[in-house]
């Protein structure tokens, strides 16, 4: 039985629900103009995940990536809301935590990222461009600094709202 103060992490996320997943049917190899990611073999890569001729040896149509076509609509796939006293002294720090868990997210699937970062009086909300992402950097912050976490999804678009609180 799962310890009560674990919060409840949803594992069972499908992109079939994304409409920005498989609105680009893409035959072959394509390459994202805005941020260079690579389309491959059923998958994104960053352009230094591959050999270095990669780019010289296959024809790449150019498209735009699901993920910056989120971020140009301003569609977030999650929402993490950071709160609290805690926040307010250590905001630097925490900001730089979810910045290294982004980067560490990216480097296995380009498609997660950070769209928004915005302060609003004492909470911080953080979009992302999928609810994966507003899950692990969650998750990240509870673990280096305990408070409390709180996960919902929403039933009719694929979103989740992702909450961290701690107070001094």
């Amino acid at each position: 039985m799962p310890d009560q103060n674990t919060p409840r992490i949803r594992k069972n996320i499908e992109d079939y629900g994304d409409p920005y997943m498989h609105s680009q049917e893409l035959h072959g190899d394509a390459q994202c103009r805005e941020c260079k990611a690579i389309y491959h073999n059923q998958r994104w890569y960053l352009p230094e995940s591959l050999p270095p001729d990669f780019t010289k040896s296959h024809k790449l149509v150019q498209v735009v990536c699901p993920a910056c076509r989120k971020i140009a609509d301003g569609m977030p796939g999650g929402v993490l809301k950071l709160s609290g006293d805690f926040l307010d002294q250590h905001r630097d720090d925490i900001l730089r935590l979810l910045q290294n868990e982004e980067n560490a997210a990216r480097r296995s699937n380009p498609l997660e990222r950070i769209m928004a970062v915005e302060t609003n009086g004492t909470a911080t909300m953080i979009q992302t461009t999928n609810e994966k992402l507003a899950q692990r950097l969650g998750k990240a912050v509870h673990r280096a600094y305990g408070g409390e976490l709180d996960y919902k999804w929403s039933e009719d678009t694929k979103l989740a709202r992702v909450t961290w609180r701690r107070d001094a």
